[in-house]
């Protein structure tokens, strides 16, 4: 009989999503700080833009990233598993 996995735990994949937000705006701020203290000039129309979607992707990676997380770790397939005996052979060589 199959294992079935056990469900994805939404409320974490939202929070990740939401810091992943919150890096993504504090990478855009600084970026416009960067802008601000050079001679180019930036509309306030682009810098909303690209808050917008730095916000955005960032959100979007952490989503992602729980999301693929939490289904390698609940994958009952073996075979999945992969050894820690072959890690460290550089290591061992020296």
């Amino acid at each position: 009989m199959a294992l079935t996995p056990e469900p994805l735990n939404g409320r974490r994949i939202v929070v990740t999503g939401v810091v992943g937000g919150l890096i993504g705006l504090a990478v855009s701020l600084f970026l416009e700080s960067v802008v601000a203290h050079t001679p180019a000039t930036v509309s306030s129309y682009a810098q909303f833009w690209f808050r917008v979607m730095l916000g955005a992707f960032g959100s979007l990676a952490g989503l992602a990233i729980e999301t693929v997380r939490q289904l390698q770790a609940t994958n009952p397939d073996p075979s999945y598993r992969h050894s820690t005996k072959g890690r460290n052979r550089r290591r061992d060589r020296r």
